[in-house]
Order: C-alpha cells, then sequence, then structure tokens
C-alpha cells in the first residue's frame, strides 16, 4: 500500500470518528434538552396550565425532588387560550402518576429558569394512562412577586406620608395629641392630677395600715377574732332555725294545711260578719256601740249610785241600825 493510500485512509477514520461523535453529541443534547428519550424509554403526558411563566422547552420534569423527564413541547390549546405542555417521565416512574395528579410550574432558582414539579396524586386512585392530561398551575416568580408589590409599596409610601403630616401637626400642637405635648398648661394641669392621686394612695395606704392593726370599724370587722366567732354563732343559729322551719312537724308546715287554712279563713269571716252587725247596731254590743240613750240611762244610774254609797258612808245609821241588846 502506498503512502498516499495510507494517508487518505487515515483521513477517512478520522473522518467517521467524528462523525460518529457529532451523532452522540447531537443525541445526547437531543436527549436532555428536548426530551426525546433516545437513551431511555419514556411516557408522555400533558399538562394544560393558564400561564408558564417562562417555562422553555426541554426544561426538567420532576417529582418529590427528582428529576424524571423534559418538556417536549409548548403551545395554546386549540379550544381555548390555555397552555398545553407536553412532556415525557421515565417509564418505571410513570405508574406511580395516579388520575387526581396535577402539574406546577416553580422557578429554580432567582435566574428565572422554571421547571415541571409533578404532584403524583392519592396512591390509591389508579394509575394515568399514557397521553392523559394532568390540570396545573404556575407559580409565581421573583419578577412577579416584584410586579405585584408595586402596589403594596404604593400604598406603604401613602402610609408613611400620612404619618409625617401627623407627626408634623403634632409637633406644631395641631389636634389633642398636640396639645398634650406642647400645651404647659395642660402639663402642669396633668402634674397637679398626679400629685391628688398621689396623695390619695398614700391616704388609701395609711387607711389599709390602720385596718391591718385592727383600729377603727373596718379594722375590727376584720380583726377581732370574738366578733368573727359571734358571726358565726349567729349563722349556725339561724341554720338551726331553717332547719326547724323546715321540720315537717314543726307549726309554720301545719299552718300549710289546707284544713287548718280553711278553719281560719271561716274563724275570719265570722268575725267580720259579728263586726258588721255590732257596726249596724244589731245585738246587745251593737245597741250599747251605737244607742246614746242607753248610755245616758246607764251614766244616770252610775251616778245614782255613786250618790247613794256616798250618803251610806256619809250616814250609816239612817240605813243601818245597831243593837247591843
Amino acid at each position: 500500500m502506498t503512502r498516499q493510500t495510507q494517508l487518505r485512509w487515515s483521513q477517512v477514520k478520522i473522518g467517521l470518528l467524528v462523525l460518529v461523535a457529532l451523532t452522540i453529541l447531537v443525541a445526547m443534547i437531543m436527549n436532555l434538552e428536548e426530551g426525546l428519550g433516545l437513551l431511555s424509554r419514556q411516557t408522555k403526558f400533558r399538562a394544560v396550565v393558564s400561564h408558564t411563566q417562562g417555562l422553555k422547552v426541554g426544561g426538567p420534569v420532576r417529582m418529590n425532588g427528582v428529576d424524571i423527564g423534559n418538556v417536549h413541547r409548548i403551545v395554546i390549546a386549540g379550544d381555548s387560550p390555555r397552555v398545553e405542555i407536553t412532556f415525557t417521565v421515565k417509564t418505571n416512574v410513570a405508574p406511580h402518576i395516579r388520575e387526581d395528579a396535577s402539574v406546577v410550574i416553580r422557578p429554580m432558582g432567582l435566574l428565572g429558569d422554571k421547571f415541571v414539579e409533578i404532584l403524583p396524586g392519592t396512591p390509591s386512585k389508579p394509575p394515568l394512562a399514557p397521553g392523559g392530561v394532568l390540570v396545573g398551575q404556575a407559580e409565581a416568580d421573583i419578577a412577579g412577586i416584584a410586579s405585584g408589590a408595586t402596589t403594596t409599596i404604593e400604598n406603604v409610601n401613602a402610609a408613611i406620608r400620612d404619618i409625617q403630616r401627623l407627626l408634623l401637626a403634632i409637633s406644631q400642637g395641631e389636634g389633642t395629641a398636640g396639645k398634650l405635648l406642647t400645651d404647659p398648661a395642660l402639663y402642669d394641669r396633668s402634674a397637679k392630677v398626679l400629685e391628688k392621686l398621689e396623695a390619695a394612695s398614700d391616704k388609701s395606704i395609711g387607711i389599709l395600715d390602720k385596718v391591718n392593726r385592727g383600729e377603727g370599724t373596718i379594722g375590727q370587722l376584720v380583726s377581732d377574732k370574738d366578733l368573727y366567732n359571734r358571726a358565726s354563732q349567729a349563722v349556725k343559729e339561724l341554720d338551726d332555725l331553717a332547719t326547724k322551719l323546715n321540720n315537717q312537724n314543726g307549726t309554720l308546715v301545719k299552718l300549710t294545711d289546707p284544713v287548718l287554712y280553711q278553719r281560719l279563713e271561716a274563724l275570719t269571716n265570722r268575725g267580720e260578719q259579728l263586726l258588721s252587725k255590732v257596726e249596724k247596731g244589731e245585738g246587745t254590743i251593737g245597741k250599747l256601740m251605737i244607742n246614746d240613750e242607753l248610755y245616758a240611762r246607764a251614766d244616770k244610774l252610775l251616778s245614782e249610785m255613786e250618790a247613794f254609797l256616798a250618803d251610806v258612808k256619809k250616814n250609816p245609821t239612817k240605813y243601818f241600825k245597831f243593837s247591843v241588846f
């Protein structure tokens, strides 16, 4: 073999080696970025979300923090403005995705890259069939949070401006708070009130000391043991009295007898009837109460008896004769 032939064969081998290397490199790139699954068996699913938040084709698909696949395609769904995402996962992981599974598009970090997080669903549910659709949502990233926080920042700035105006008014003595801070007369009045409160507090302490020493009525009530014993004895006697009153054989209990009550009521009615007759002048007592002539006759009779007794005492011999023999 000539030298020229050897050179050409070496060039062919180098070219084939480069071609194979490029093919392997392209396959690896397609497997990692496009999710075509050239190096492993993959199962395809779809997800429908309202917004991708910047998710790119080739983005990772994770479940429980583990990479299990890649995003294959992102398009607008034909029948709605929602976004349809086609992604693939490893075939051995697909059975863990249940019928009620869902997806969430989340940021990977501060750089803004996104990934698809699969929430596998309830273990008791059957596995989702290949090609099935998962419903999901997108979490707000740093940019979304920053744009959404603009209104909040504006509200905070407005509140700070209001606080500044309020502090300025207070420092100038406007309003109640301003007068409290700047009016010396109000300060003097407050000081006097505090002095009175302190004096009242001192008096209260003195009264409490007297009470502790047993001075005064309250002090004696608090410290006199004899008074406590007497009060305790009185309470005991009241308790005994209540026990006696509640006794079934007691007088008060007997007074609650319906028969006794009826007898008392009948006696009261008879008394009322008797008094009514007396007021009307019926009977002897009634006549004695209202007949003036009978009163005059009785008065005359008494007067005559008094005169007779007086005459007897004065002249007993007139009415009585004494003889020895």
